[in-house]
């Protein structure tokens, strides 16, 4: 009776991952977990469920994780009391934005800040409006797929490095990831595979958080893509990470309103966490690929510059899904891969 679905588990193919850019749909899978090789990756022009229908006969089976593009994605700190409820915690998040009403809302980090004469914590949350999540589902389901899990790119590129870019002692590494998406940039600081600071370039980045009078959020449906308990895995002993590719420095400009807000991000984490310096800024996303824009804001901030290319670390990627711009499914991809038995 065993044996049948012994053999179901041992040949399903992995999952798919998905992710909705706000120019492209990106689709990679892979064939194992073990090997890393690529089974396939498409780019769907458009995002509606008939394309990504035809896009679904090139690959095996029909389980997906899909990610909401950055520009959906909200992302905002707050400082409340300890004894801060759910319902005080959207409050404050809707006098940044009132799109938080309407989200589900995932706590990513949270940290005890006013010393012992008036404890506070610092919570970064990250939400979706359900509406989005629904009709991206849709889509999806739609075009015959079943959807598996919901994720975003915060979550996805930190566990990209997570399990492929760090080394022995890279724990003590803190990282800003820039995500350069087409028209939606996140700026991401990591204390090794934990991120605990995420602001969108592009809004004013404000270091006095609210500080409303708002226990912890109840699980929503979104599906965690990285926890401060990862799973154990062979780390790279390579001088440099498979995948990043050092910039050189370059006299190139750069946006004054795009300077002022990565200092601030860095003087808002530097204030959080005294202890941990920023070593080095790794860029992923479409616009990444303008290596000289990178290597600028690299320059400006006086840190070393990487830019990430998942072909580097997933077998037959080069041809079809090389480049930082497929970072995020890539992450997604390698996250969600499954044993076979």
């Amino acid at each position: 009776m065993g044996l049948p679905h012994w053999l179901t588990r041992t040949i399903s193919p992995q999952p798919i991952a998905i992710h909705f850019g706000s120019d492209v749909v990106r689709m990679m899978q892979i064939r194992d977990k073990k090997e890393c090789a690529l089974q396939r990756a498409v780019e769907v022009a458009s995002p509606d469920s008939e394309s990504i229908k035809i896009a679904f006969d090139s690959f095996k089976g029909k389980r997906c994780v899909v990610s909401i593009g950055s520009e959906n994605v909200l992302v905002q700190h707050i400082r409340v009391s300890l004894a801060a409820d759910e319902a005080h915690i959207r409050e404050a998040l809707m006098k940044f934005d009132s799109a938080w009403g309407d989200a589900e809302i995932r706590q990513i980090c949270v940290t005890t800040t006013g010393g012992s004469s008036n404890p506070r914590q610092e919570i970064l949350c990250a939400g979706v409006s359900r509406r989005v999540t629904g009709e991206v589902v849709q889509v999806i389901e739609s075009a015959g797929a079943e959807v598996i899990a919901v994720t975003f790119p915060l979550y996805a590129s930190i566990r990209a490095f997570d399990r492929l870019y760090r080394r022995d002692g890279d724990e003590k590494i803190t990282s800003l990831l820039i995500d350069m998406d087409e028209d939606s940039s996140i700026v991401m600081i990591a204390h090794g595979a934990n991120c605990v600071f995420a602001h969108r370039i592009g809004t004013q980045c404000n270091q006095e958080v609210a500080q409303q009078e708002t226990q912890p959020v109840t699980t929503p449906s979104l599906t965690p893509i990285s926890s401060p308990s990862t799973d154990s895995f062979e780390r790279r002993e390579e001088n440099t990470p498979r995948g990043l590719h050092g910039i050189e420095s370059t006299n190139g400009a750069v946006d004054a309103s795009i300077e002022i807000e990565l200092e601030q991000c860095i003087r808002h984490h530097d204030a959080l966490f005294p202890e941990r310096a920023v070593d080095r800024v790794i860029f992923t996303g479409k616009g990444a690929s303008e290596t000289s824009r990178c290597a600028a804001i690299a320059n400006h901030l006086g840190i070393a510059g990487f830019v990430a290319d998942p072909a580097a670390w997933i077998q037959g990627a080069e041809g079809c899904a090389a480049g930082p711009s497929w970072t995020t499914v890539a992450g997604i991809c390698i996250r969600y891969t499954e044993k076979a038995a």
